[in-house]
């Protein structure tokens, strides 16, 4: 969100207000501590429980834990007898914990209550999600007691957890279900965690069927999409579904196999921002950074998963891909601005191969401070388009409305590496683009624009007659009225950070009497990290070299001199960020002051 966009605040009548208030209170609710107990122990133990949503830094932070290695992770009721000991973390998912012995780590209870007898010793903290802590005396935890009474929201991949952190996330969840095994279904009212200037809000409705034995899990679902574009009105505009059927063998290690068919609308360059910065913007600021296209078809899959993060994916399927319109939905400050128009994209039916690959050593997925993280695509199109989408400058080659096909990839590689205790230096390359044959679709072209990518330049703004960052020629006018489309071949991109740790408090004797390390508001202290970060890239078109300095032949890569640059610097919250960029490539270009609501990688 770009410094001096937004005007003053604006709602579309109560309609407008309700929205807001449901979508950002389901998210956003702040947790409510109890004061200290001096004296009692039963409020000691209860100090710091929590009213309202689990915050997304909790939520998070109790997944790592999970989803470690080095845990003990059970599932259901556990009793921990009074001469037994777990070494490092316990975390217990769905069921009643009964402790009587050590526990030389940390503890984490998620939807279930824990009961602590007197002989029970905690080395670390006591983290409770979904349900209460119950102690005859002063419990003998060494860390924080932190207690919240709303359920821990969490999908399954493979064998490890994702917390549903999102805003626009679950709006309401039935489940029936037998938390020992077997056979578990859910009936679904819920959102695609996102809002846009095409769909307005999608949500999803319909039931998932979950059974698993042993180490192989059946997962099936089948959910209606509902739009509410600018008006609700049961149309073909605002209808879809998506289909989905799995069988995965193994925990942490396994294969996967399944398919999908669908009728969704999906996003160009998803690379850049997350769904939630997408939605927030679209609803509060009538800014959406992303474009989109219509996709019906399906496909089918194989994957082989290890550890916590790493796959490799192959599938095939066909799919009538076809344009849509921005709408007029629902903005609640600057209301009166005209959305941008949401180029055009190619229609036809196509082929598509996909190959993907994840690598992830990262300490953490949430907070990484060392380690690789690593993700590429191959996608390999054939079939014909019947249309094409924006029109812009001419690529590769003549695309043919009787046939197409293309390769394309894009690889993402990150590293991070720690200095010292509270500081570390992160470094980030992106690439991708056109490998061979036919011209690539509108919807598959690239831009080095934006906030996540160049935030010293505001978003797909044409600087001269023939731009380095969208591959855009001509005028700013004619390239505005066209909704400002990625054009590009191919682009590079590469992102440096310096990162490290402070602590704020303002009053009281410097502890934490909530336990919360982020922020808090009824004393004011905070921490989070200082970051100091640069910027560089740029796109291209493949060819022979011209005067406007677009193309580049097939096996080069364009002069550093001709990349935009940027530097700056921010604060990281862990649950949100502030930075100023400021452009260093380009003269007269004014500073830019945004928010992230999550890390910039």
């Amino acid at each position: 969100m770009m410094a001096g966009m937004p005007r003053p605040l604006r709602a579309r009548g109560l309609r407008g207000a309700i929205v807001l208030l449901e979508i950002i209170g389901a998210g956003m609710a702040l947790p409510v501590a109890t004061a200290r107990a001096q004296q009692d122990p039963a409020q000691e133990a209860e100090r710091t429980r929590r009213l309202g949503g689990v915050p997304r830094e909790i939520s998070l932070a109790v997944t790592a834990v999970w989803n470690a290695p080095s845990t003990r992770r059970v599932r259901g009721d556990f009793a921990l007898a009074v001469n037994d000991t777990v070494r490092g973390d316990l975390a217990v998912l769905n069921g009643r914990t009964r402790l009587a012995g050590v526990v030389t780590g940390q503890v984490v209870v998620l939807n279930g209550d824990a009961l602590l007898v007197e002989s029970a010793r905690i080395a670390g903290a006591l983290t409770v999600i979904g349900g209460t802590v119950e102690s005859p005396g002063r419990p003998g935890v060494g860390g924080d007691i932190r207690v919240w009474s709303a359920r821990y929201r969490y999908r399954e991949e493979g064998d490890t957890l994702v917390a549903a952190t999102e805003f626009f996330g679950r709006w309401s969840r039935w489940m029936v279900e037998n938390e020992r095994g077997g056979a578990q279904s859910d009936l679904f009212v819920t959102t695609a965690h996102t809002y846009n200037r095409v769909e307005g809000l999608p949500v999803y409705i319909g039931p998932r069927v979950r059974v698993r034995n042993g180490d192989t899990r059946v997962r099936a679902e089948l959910f209606g999409i509902v739009r509410t574009g600018d008006r609700l009105a049961w149309e073909r505009e605002n209808l879809g579904h998506r289909l989905l059927l799995e069988l995965r063998q193994g925990n942490s290690t396994g294969i996967a196999v399944g398919g999908r068919l669908f009728d969704e609308v999906d996003a160009v360059e998803k690379w850049q921002l997350t769904d939630t910065e997408i939605g927030l913007n679209t609803l509060l600021f009538s800014r959406d950074y992303r474009d989109y296209w219509q996709r019906h078809g399906g496909h089918g899959y194989v994957s082989l998963f290890s550890g916590r993060g790493s796959e490799v994916r192959a599938s095939y399927g066909r799919e009538r891909w076809s344009a849509r319109r921005a709408r007029n939905v629902l903005s609640i400050v600057n209301d009166d601005v005209p959305w941008r128009v949401n180029p055009v994209a190619d229609e036809g039916v196509l082929g598509l191969l996909t190959l993907s690959a994840t690598f992830d050593t990262r300490n953490s997925p949430t907070d990484p401070r060392s380690g690789w993280y690593l993700r590429g695509d191959y996608e390999h199109g054939d079939g014909t388009l019947t249309r094409l989408g924006s029109p812009g400058a001419p690529t590769v080659a003549s695309t043919s409305a009787e046939g197409a096909q293309y390769a394309r990839a894009l690889l993402d590689l990150r590293r991070y590496n720690r200095l010292g205790p509270s500081t570390s230096l992160n470094m980030r390359a992106v690439a991708g683009g056109w490998l061979s044959g036919d011209p690539l679709p509108a919807q598959r072209r690239l831009a080095v624009s934006g906030i996540d990518a160049l935030p010293g330049f505001d978003f797909r703004r044409q600087w001269r007659t023939a731009d380095v960052g969208t591959c855009a020629t001509g005028s700013e006018s004619s390239y505005a009225a066209r909704g400002r489309p990625a054009q590009c071949d191919r682009m590079v991109l590469v992102q440096l950070e310096w990162k490290g740790d402070f602590r704020i408090g303002w009053s009281g004797d410097g502890t934490d009497d909530l336990g919360d390390r982020r922020w808090v508001f009824s004393r004011v202290k905070a921490d989070g990290a200082w970051v100091v970060f640069a910027n560089s890239g740029r796109g291209w078109l493949v060819g022979t070299p011209d005067e406007t300095g677009l193309r580049v032949p097939k096996g080069a890569v364009p002069d550093l001199s001709s990349w935009r640059t940027d530097v700056g610097g921010g604060f990281d919250f862990g649950t949100f960020g502030v930075y100023v960029a400021q452009a260093v490539s380009e003269r007269g270009q004014s500073p830019n002051v945004y928010l992230r609501l999550s890390r910039r990688f």
